[in-house]
């Protein structure tokens, strides 16, 4: 991993994270746990891996359903916020701070979750795969993969060049391109406060449905669900955003 790649920046996480976090996003943590657990199945006391967990939004809920939690994040800041949350909670998470790519999970959970548009941001596309690879492997018979995030079709659909609010006094603007032929979401960022400007750039893979589907069965999977939002709806053009879930049979 190169010591440049966005996504290995605390400061970027601590300083923006309550941005991409605000209330109504942590207000639907809870929500979202729940539909993950009926789609997958999942039941008291079984094992669930967090995959790119943050600040453990998720992986708190599960715990609390009575779920075996074992959570991965590269923000050390997030996983002791994580920690903290579990502590505050009364429930227990095994929280690791580690680079994703890192991990070696054999037939360990009975489902892996990676939600938030937590996936394409390495360097090396390759590298998207590979870690699919290893989801798969981390899975026991019968286990399941839940990847939430904003499919290449919403995004087109719902597309910006730039937007402005405010939020926590501070005056945002977002600004939106495109690159390689539709593949790479380049990100803009300017804050704005007390006539002082802040300013971040940075670049990740966005996916299809068809795109992910293809990388989900190099992976293993046999039997692969696509929707638009928690409800499991067609992944249409009224789509929310785009929910695979990968079966391992």
């Amino acid at each position: 991993m190169s010591e440049d790649s966005w996504f290995s920046d605390e400061w970027f996480w601590k300083n923006y994270g309550p941005i991409m976090f605000d209330e109504e996003r942590m207000a639907s943590s809870a929500y979202e746990a729940k539909r993950i657990r009926e789609i997958c199945g999942l039941k008291e006391g079984a094992s669930v891996f967090d995959c790119c967990c943050g600040m453990g939004r998720h992986s708190v809920e599960m715990a609390e359903a009575g779920c075996k939690v074992t959570a991965v994040d590269l923000s050390p800041g997030y996983i002791e916020m994580a920690r903290d949350a579990a502590k505050k909670h009364s429930v227990n998470v095994d929280f690791i701070n580690q680079d994703i790519r890192s991990i070696d999970y054999q037939e360990c959970f009975d489902a892996v979750i990676n939600m938030f548009s937590s996936f394409g941001y390495f360097d090396d596309p390759h590298e998207d795969l590979e870690l699919l690879k290893k989801l798969h492997r981390s899975l026991k018979q019968g286990g399941t993969l839940f990847m939430e995030m904003s499919g290449k079709e919403v995004i087109a659909r719902d597309f910006e060049e730039r937007t402005w609010f405010e939020r926590e006094g501070l005056k945002i603007l977002l600004e939106y391109s495109v690159d390689l032929n539709w593949t790479e979401l380049c990100n803009h960022w300017l804050f704005f406060k007390d006539d002082k400007m802040t300013e971040y750039s940075f670049s990740h893979r966005i996916f299809s449905a068809a795109e992910m589907a293809d990388l989900l069965w190099k992976a293993g999977f046999s039997t692969i669900e696509i929707y638009g939002d928690f409800e499991q709806s067609p992944y249409d053009h009224k789509a929310k955003n785009l929910i695979l879930v990968g079966r391992k049979d």
